[in-house]
């Protein structure tokens, strides 16, 4: 909490940087500064590392690149020395690796740091050993419900991208948690990290914080329109741009005529393939030898992350030869990595993405061009203005620190009038407010119930008081919020969640559902298929039930899509558990008909259709199939203990079930597909060679194994594995972490997935 005891700032020259002699801070943690490159002090660094190594909590809110990680970093450390914990809240999987790359400057400080991501979770004993854990805001949420004692010598929070309080799907867990850590640990420093907007004061007061603003960009930013093959500028200069192609194509040659790179947004998946594609003879013409030698290891590299071919893995080996790519949610995890790290390394010269990538990951060039300022919005059914705050943040990539000394973001203008507009409501914009998102009802169903059952609040009167405490109970009226909470808790009791009022305790039922980290509403419906569900039922009824439920958003349905689907539905209706409009889903039948294909697209994966047909069959990218898989591998989980609950005699077909989803194998390849290292395509080269299991893997000869497998390598680690059987794929954990996103808006068939992904789905 703020003290006013906390060093001055240092004096800064005229150019507002500040040598690092100049500071306080001690000759270890310089040396390992200058090692890295930095010997000097950004001005928004110099104002907020002092409070910061004083203990204080700080709101940091400063453009992107302007060093804003470096001063969370050295509050981590600072709270190592002194034997505390630290967390570092992220928005990404991607970004808590780049994060712990990053940490890993202070090894030899001592500093251990780990992470905690998607399906991966730390045994208790190796959390405890560690200094700093990078995780998401839904893994941190899971920590507090489970209690763990690392918590309790926590000293210090870091909220990256803290201003994503405001996305209805992250923005509630990140509220929460943080409102929780608040409640729990009353020294605690948070430190919140945010790009420009309008009320970081106010996050500031919420907070308990000192306040730190700055507009300060090492590598100065000129924003324009691109408009007829001119640049008009915010500062009213203007540039002709050569050519008389169209307007991507003619503003990426210019920036690669000059050395630099550029970055082009666009607003679908879709549409990254497309621009890129079409950049291909821009790129492939300014090329030097070398540079197309370097790009071809790239695509060398690309053909050894996955046995299984995928339509990213196949678009990206026609692109990558020739200096461009894509980057969406339609890639897999290994993909997107190697293309982030072609750009990173200028091998690349163009890369077209969809607004994620801005959220965070660090791919800075020299032009950026936001090309769309709409996306279609699933909750209004329509093509939507995108927020000025997330254009800027897209536009904040710009310049590259180190390799550029200005950068260009662009905005494109498609009539005259649009130029005006673009100008009006992107660039002479204010930033917009962070609001809080915590109203939505499907959200506060889950952390009302978590609050209880893991005894967070015991009364009314602390549930009250834990609202107001919130970001939402700082600046807005509560009556609404009290409403939809009063709503959620007649729900939560009448299911069996929670005891009646006036207590306020969970039932065995809601305790069960919490630790799961399952939609109540989910859990409702899990609950009705296990009552009613046969002995012996099929696997399509089974996947259809879970993809019905809150928790597992459907897919979208493409034009042609409702003939074949409400075949199938015709032809499944009496062996399925969940039927349209009936309660508690109610789903309209054009919702209930997507649910039912991304059942099908399931059915598929387990029944071991290759990747490359289940995407071109439903129109799903392998990302988008991992995601799906993860959800639902973690959904029947939780039905299987929920079976063991209520119907112990379904516990094994649906712990059987999740463990096909999870490899995508058929039944006769469990026993194979957990081997490390040996996926569904690799069971099945075992399987046709007569290996059907460990057991009959443990007397064939290694070369018989070589021979099944087509590696030596793989062969023997096989065999290592077989010998030492506890060194094989371990089984799902007690309570499987739950994926690092939840849903907390309307139910619908949505476009839209989150660049969120495990590893790639052929291993």
């Amino acid at each position: 909490m703020p003290t006013p005891t906390s060093p001055a700032a240092p004096p800064r020259p005229p150019d507002g940087l500040v040598e690092l002699g100049a500071t306080a801070l001690d000759a270890a943690l310089q040396e390992v500064l200058r090692a890295d490159g930095i010997t000097r002090l950004f001005p928004p660094q110099a104002e907020a590392i002092p409070p910061v190594m004083a203990g204080e909590s700080l709101v940091l809110a400063a453009p992107t690149a302007s060093g804003k990680s470096l001063v969370a970093y050295l509050a981590l450390l600072r709270a190592a020395r002194v034997h505390r914990t630290g967390l570092y809240l992220v928005p990404l999987r991607a970004l808590a690796q780049e994060k712990a790359e990053e940490l890993a400057r202070f090894e030899p400080l001592g500093l251990k740091v780990g992470v905690s991501i998607g399906d991966f979770d730390l045994p208790a004993e190796k959390l405890e050993r560690l200094d700093v854990l990078v995780a998401t805001s839904e893994k941190a949420d899971g920590l507090l419900r489970r209690g763990s004692p690392w918590l309790d010598r926590l000293g210090v929070v870091v909220a990256d991208e803290v201003h994503l309080l405001r996305d209805p799907d992250r923005g509630p867990t990140l509220e929460v948690s943080l409102t929780r850590l608040r409640r729990a640990y009353p020294d605690l420093q948070i430190v919140a990290l945010s790009a420009t907007v309008g009320n970081s004061e106010e996050l500031a007061e919420w907070l308990g914080a000192r306040h730190v603003a700055s507009d300060f960009r090492p590598v100065p930013l000129k924003r324009g329109v691109y408009f007829d093959g001119r640049i008009t500028f915010t500062d009213l200069s203007t540039r002709e741009i050569p050519g008389n192609t169209e307007a991507i194509p003619r503003l990426v040659r210019s920036v690669l005529q000059d050395g630099g790179q550029a970055l082009v947004f666009v607003n679908t998946r879709k549409a990254s393939e497309q621009v890129a594609e079409a950049l291909v003879p821009t790129v492939r013409a300014v090329l030097t030898p070398e540079e197309r030698r370097r790009a071809k290891e790239s695509v060398d590299e690309l053909g050894g992350v996955s046995d299984e071919e995928t339509q990213g893995l196949r678009r990206l080996g026609e692109l990558l030869p020739n200096g461009v790519a894509f980057h969406n949610a339609s890639l897999t995890n290994p993909e997107r990595r190697i293309v982030e790290h072609a750009f990173r390394d200028r091998i690349l010269k163009a890369l077209v993405a969809t607004p994620t990538l801005a959220a965070g990951i660090n791919l800075p060039a020299r032009r950026v061009i936001v090309r769309d300022t709409t996306r279609y919005d699933d909750r209004l059914g329509m093509q939507a203005p995108i927020p000025a705050t997330e254009v800027l943040q897209m536009l904040g990539r710009a310049g590259r620190p180190r390799f550029d000394s200005e950068g260009e973001a662009l905005l494109v203008a498609r009539t005259a009038d649009d130029e005006d507009r673009l100008l009006d409501t992107y660039l002479s914009a204010e930033p917009e407010n962070v609001v809080s998102r915590l109203a939505a009802e499907p959200a506060l169903r889950m952390h009302v119930l978590a609050l209880v059952a893991s005894r967070a609040v015991r009364s009314e009167e602390e549930l009250e008081s834990f609202f107001a405490a919130t970001f939402y109970g700082h600046t807005l009226p509560l009556a609404e919020l009290r409403d939809t909470v009063t709503t959620v808790r007649r729900f939560l009791e009448a299911n069996d969640f929670l005891r009646p009022a006036p207590a306020l305790a969970a039932t065995p039922f809601g305790a069960l559902t919490s630790e799961l980290y399952l939609d109540p509403l989910s859990a409702v419906v899990l609950r009705g298929v296990l009552e009613r569900a046969p002995l012996g039922v099929g696997v399509f009824p089974l996947l259809a039930a879970i993809a019905a439920t809150p928790d597992l958003p459907p897919l979208f349905l493409r034009r042609g899509d409702e003939a074949d689907l409400l075949a199938r539905y015709t032809d499944e209706v009496e062996e399925l558990l969940v039927k349209p409009e009936e309660p508690p889903l109610e789903l309209e039948l054009e919702t209930f008909l997507s649910t039912l294909k991304t059942a099908s697209v399931l059915e598929a994966w387990v029944d071991e259709v290759p990747i490359l047909e289940i995407s071109e069959r439903y129109g799903i990218g392998a990302g988008d199939l991992r995601t799906k898989v993860e959800d639902a591998e973690w959904i029947l989980f939780g039905a299987g203990r929920l079976a063991a609950r209520f119907q112990r005699r379904l516990g094994r077909s649906i712990d059987d079930l999740a463990t096909r989803v999870r490899y995508g194998a058929r039944e006769e390849l469990l026993d194979l597909v957990r081997l490390r290292g040996i996926g569904r395509v690799r069971a099945r080269l075992l399987y046709q060679a007569g290996y059907p299991d460990r057991e009959s893997l443990r007397q064939a000869p290694l070369d018989r194994i070589e021979r099944a497998l087509r590696s030596r390598k793989l062969a023997e680690q096989v065999a290592s594995q077989l010998r030492r059987p506890g060194a094989t794929e371990p089984t799902p954990a007690a309570v499987p972490p739950p994926p690092a996103r939840r849903a907390t808006t309307a139910r619908g068939p949505t476009r839209r997935t989150l660049d969120e992904f495990p590893e790639e789905a052929g291993r």
